[in-house]
């Protein structure tokens, strides 16, 4: 009776991740983003020159990377927020009506993940990235 219930444990272990295997063998490893910001959509965004070209980008998304050359990753959660507040503020306004502006008539310095890298160091990136990005998520929208 033992065995039978061992049996059918496996089989019933198999029919639930078979079609997972089978997906990750097709599709490869699922991909995720370092960015819990990179799939908002406010339907306001900004141009930003990268090192191969031009990208269009959400302004939640041009914020966060804005946010590192604006305020030390040792300030406190509420510091970092009031900027996140206060670069939105100021992008709104200098769009008006408009839904995409370029970054060159913004007057905030936008890093690269790369820049930001090396400013925070490779160490500190993710947990210092985590405190910007939760700036911006808490602040979503928010302006003065």
């Amino acid at each position: 009776m033992k065995e039978r219930l061992v049996g059918l444990f496996i089989i019933v272990c198999f029919f639930l991740f078979a079609p997972y295997l089978m997906t990750i063998m097709i599709n490869g490893k699922p991909k995720t983003t370092g960015s819990r910001i990179a799939n908002l959509n406010t339907g306001r965004d900004v141009i930003v020159h990268v090192e191969n070209g031009n990208k269009l980008i959400d302004v939640e998304q041009y914020i966060a990377g804005v946010l590192p050359s604006v305020v030390s990753a040792d300030s406190s959660q509420e510091v970092m927020e009031a900027q996140a507040v206060a670069v939105r503020t100021k992008v709104y306004f200098s769009m008006g009506n408009n839904t995409i502006i370029d970054a060159n008539d913004l007057e905030f310095d936008f890093l690269s993940e790369k820049q930001i890298k090396e400013k925070l160091g490779e160490k500190a990136y993710t947990k210092n990235m985590r405190k910007y990005e939760n700036a911006v998520l808490n602040t979503v929208g928010t302006t003065m």
